[in-house]
């Protein structure tokens, strides 16, 4: 999947929401617009069913994110190790086409967490919505939309 441009907003006000400096937010649009998700169904431990999120840009490495489907939380570490958080992931929307990621961020106190609410939207359209809570404030919610790329030869997901 790679990302829309056009129809895209930037991530922007979502990660200056959470604590990144505003100056840096011409950096992140010029590499957001690289965006590229590889997506897959895992099967897992115990026949759980799970998925796997590849995201790379430009410049950056490929960042995964696996979770199993269940709802149920897991201690989880950034990728720096320096943060914990509660990663869980669900499945919903009637024809359960929505996968939802949720990180509870829970060393910056209650109230606090991220969802990556991922909707296929049609064979060759995906949504990402990503939504940032915190105590007190409005939700920051954000939506970015991704076209299907075809698959190289050998290429899973």
């Amino acid at each position: 999947w790679r990302v829309d441009k056009a129809s895209s907003a930037t991530l922007c006000p979502f990660v200056v929401g959470l604590g990144v400096p505003k100056f840096l937010c011409p950096a992140i649009a010029l590499l957001e617009r690289t965006t590229e998700l590889t997506i897959s169904c895992v099967a897992g431990a115990n026949a759980q069913n799970a998925i796997r999120i590849v995201d790379k840009t430009a410049l950056s490495s490929k960042n995964v994110t696996q979770v199993t489907l269940d709802g149920v939380e897991t201690k989880t570490k950034s990728k720096t190790g320096r943060k914990e958080y509660m990663l869980s992931g669900t499945v919903c929307g009637d024809d359960k086409n929505t996968s939802v990621v949720t990180c509870r961020l829970f060393q910056r106190g209650d109230g606090w967490e991220t969802r990556q609410e991922r909707t296929l939207m049609n064979e060759n359209k995906l949504r990402e919505r990503n939504v940032l809570v915190s105590p007190g404030k409005k939700d920051v919610v954000v939506d970015r939309f991704f076209d299907r790329v075809p698959r190289e030869a050998g290429e899973h997901g």
